[in-house]
């Protein structure tokens, strides 16, 4: 989105390796010198010397701290640039007597001095743009083939399974997300899971690959939900920044009439039953935030016409003009009045009311698993 480009330039400037730093500073401060010149023509050429000097200098330095204080903004250093930028205008020119009359060949050396700092400063800024733009066009290539990877990583889930459907999706807020939704299938049943990695952008995006990699072939092992988790956990650990987890939630299901739940620092399962929702949970913190924790699973029961819906926090942490927040509330009085709907309806809804409460800001992402009568 512009504004957030917008919001990310200090954090390029601040990024910049110091010698085009030094450029970027060199290309301000030559660039706006040259008013202390335009100055001493509006002046005639009457200007003394050392205040000729002091303007050039002045005028550099006041536009390099507007800078500044502007990239990123800072409202108080604005004010104090502003309020440095009037002292020197309104006093420094008090301690200086014009010149009775120009000096022979001062506005030759205005001139000559204008030409010289214009062409410096266009020169280090040519060179900045130059590596800048090549070092921004380097980093949106390799943005755009994180991006492609993850759109193979995260496809739509849209599958049937005996008498159970699924439908799920994944719509990241950037250009690469941190969510994830999957179904894998095995022989003896089904694995439907939604996870959401902390933080935004290529780091998360390459940790959904790790994670979904590490579930699928931990999965086709079999054993308990709790199991997976703490085997996929163990794997993470040292793979990972440290500041990073994964909140997980998972429905197992096979023959029979219950499947495994497990939620690891996740929103509640919602479970659709005839109108009334509950709420599928256990109190266990995310993958890969602690060593040596371990995860656990539950059974529950599981009747023709039972909805189960996965979300992750950014499809309720939606704020509108007010900063009220969508919140899990509304999930449950959409799933309770469309439950009985087909999964897609109830999907779409969900989606164009959170996009009708406000922008958003997070990855949004839905599992919806539903068992059918048995035909």
């Amino acid at each position: 989105m512009p504004r957030r480009s917008i919001n990310a330039l200090p954090d390029l400037i601040r990024a910049l390796p110091a010698r085009q730093l030094i450029h970027f500073w060199i290309a301000i401060f030559s660039t706006f010198s040259s008013l202390g010149f335009v100055l001493d023509v509006l002046a005639g050429g009457r200007q003394p010397s050392p205040l000729l000097a002091l303007n050039v200098l002045a005028c550099g330095l006041l536009a390099i701290g507007y800078a500044k204080v502007t990239l990123p903004k800072q409202r108080w250093g604005f004010i104090a640039i502003l309020a440095a930028h009037l002292a020197y205008v309104f006093v420094v020119p008090g301690f200086f007597t014009p010149l009775p009359a120009t000096p022979a060949g001062r506005l030759v050396i205005d001139a000559i001095g204008m030409i010289v700092t214009v062409t410096v400063g266009y020169t280090f800024f040519l060179t900045f743009i130059s590596v800048t733009a090549t070092r921004y066009l380097r980093a949106r290539a390799e943005i755009a083939i994180a991006s492609d990877i993850h759109r193979v990583l995260v496809p739509a889930v849209e599958k049937r399974i005996g008498d159970f459907e699924f439908l799920g999706w994944s719509v990241a807020s950037g250009d690469v997300g941190g969510d994830l939704v999957d179904l894998v299938e095995r022989d003896t049943g089904w694995l439907g899971y939604v996870a959401d990695v902390s933080g935004h952008g290529v780091g998360p995006g390459v940790v959904v690959g790790m994670f979904k990699s590490a579930l699928r072939m931990r999965a086709l092992s079999g054993g308990s939900i709790a199991s997976l988790l703490d085997d996929i956990h163990a794997v993470l650990m040292p793979l990972k920044q440290p500041q990073m987890f994964v909140t997980v939630a998972c429905v197992r299901g096979g023959p029979g009439d219950e499947v495994e739940c497990a939620v690891a620092g996740h929103l509640p399962i919602l479970r659709v039953r005839s109108g009334c929702i509950e709420e599928v949970t256990s109190p266990q913190i995310a993958v890969g935030m602690f060593d040596g924790t371990r995860f656990s699973s539950s059974s529950v029961d599981c009747q023709p016409g039972d909805l189960f819906a996965l979300l992750t926090d950014g499809l309720i942490e939606v704020f509108d003009a007010k900063r009220n927040e969508l919140g899990l509330e509304w999930a449950k009085d959409v799933l309770r009045s469309s439950g009985n709907q087909p999964l897609s309806t109830i999907a779409n809804r969900l989606l164009a009311d959170a996009r009708a409460h406000g922008s958003q800001v997070d990855d949004q992402t839905v599992l919806l698993i539903r068992r059918n009568a048995e035909r």
